[in-house]
């Protein structure tokens, strides 16, 4: 799955056979930046839907992101867990060399109710501590196995 990068500013979303990320445009509100994501997960599995991550060019943490849960889903729940995650920065980036590596992050995990198919959405404001805050509404396609 691709999508979501939070990494310095970004979220990202890696590729996962279960899980589809399609980034939507991003816009800023009250210097807030917005976007929407869509993503694909099976039933009742736990499923990667993002990490978040402010890195140092020595690949030590900047900052830990904070992120809250501002709407959960309907049908199931989101759990946020700190842990060493593999960053995803552009070329050019002076972090460039941490994408190698794993590095303090924040992973997003999603697990929609056992027996569940179809739509659901929740929403999370990102934090990184230096000013940068970003809300990210994520439409979830839930399928049975």
């Amino acid at each position: 799955m691709s999508g979501r990068l939070f990494r310095a500013h970004h979220i990202l979303i890696p590729i996962f056979s279960v899980t589809l990320g399609l980034s939507g445009c991003v816009t800023n509100k009250d210097g807030v930046q917005v976007s929407t994501d869509h993503s694909r997960a099976v039933s009742g599995e736990r499923t990667k839907m993002g990490q978040s991550y402010n890195l140092n060019a020595n690949c030590t943490a900047a900052t830990m992101p904070s992120i809250k849960l501002v709407q959960p889903p309907a049908h199931g729940s989101v759990e946020f867990v700190s842990e060493k995650i593999f960053s995803h920065y552009s070329t050019g980036a002076p972090q460039i060399r941490c994408n190698s590596r794993k590095s303090p992050g924040v992973s997003e995990y999603y697990t929609s109710n056992s027996g569940y198919s179809g739509k659901d959405m929740y929403k999370v404001r990102v934090s990184y501590g230096e000013g940068t805050i970003k809300d990210v509404t994520v439409n979830i396609n839930v399928r049975k196995k």
